[in-house]
């Protein structure tokens, strides 16, 4: 079940979601609560040296982690097609899993008692 293509489409959405988030957080959009590039050049025009410093490591790290964060999705990818998965298996899966479980069941129960020939 771990090798499952809709889990791995789960992890494309969330880690690619994931990626976007520390590409902002390391540009630092003022007043968004980041510390990034632009909080930083801010804080140095201003003379508040010790700001632009954790505002530096901030960066820097945020600019790690999303270096990292593409390598795994790089590296997911990349095994993601040597297994030879495919979106259809995925849609395949998400459709039996939501089939076999107890809110799948219960909806096509309820569409089936229904008169109108809708849900209730």
């Amino acid at each position: 079940m771990k090798d499952s293509s809709m889990f791995f489409y789960l992890f494309f959405v969330f880690n690619g979601f994931h990626i976007l988030f520390d590409a902002y957080m390391a540009v630092g959009v003022p007043g968004a609560g980041s510390a990034g590039i632009i909080v930083m050049l801010q804080c140095i025009s201003s003379g508040k040296k010790a700001a632009a410093a954790f505002c530096g490591i901030s960066f820097a790290l945020w600019v790690l982690h999303f270096v990292v964060s593409l390598f795994m999705y790089i590296k997911v990818r990349r095994h993601y097609r040597l297994r030879g998965h495919t979106f259809s298996e995925a849609k395949q899966q998400a459709y039996l899993g939501f089939a076999q479980s107890g809110a799948g069941q219960a909806a096509a129960g309820a569409y089936i008692r229904s008169n109108t020939g809708t849900f209730v």
